[in-house]
């Protein structure tokens, strides 16, 4: 699971700050939307896309982690 973390925070070292920042924000607020209106008897695509959004959400926060603590470093090295 740890292989997996750095191979997310890898891939989103070359994404702009902004653009993850802003990714992690949509989706989260996409999955808050999508999964109740799943589970008040959604059709076929909302319960795909209250599958699909919680998982992009948590690809997308672990990016801002990693990219927070690469600002962090940055920024401490700066110094």
């Amino acid at each position: 699971m740890q292989s997996l973390w750095q191979r997310i925070g890898t891939a989103s070292a070359a994404t702009p700050f902004g653009v993850i920042v802003m990714q992690a924000v949509v989706w989260v607020g996409m999955s808050a939307i999508w999964i109740p209106w799943a589970l008040n008897g959604g059709d076929v695509i909302r319960i795909v896309l209250a599958v699909i959004s919680p998982l992009l959400a948590l690809y997308w926060v672990v990016a801002l982690v990693f990219g927070i603590r690469r600002r962090r470093g940055s920024r401490a090295s700066r110094d």
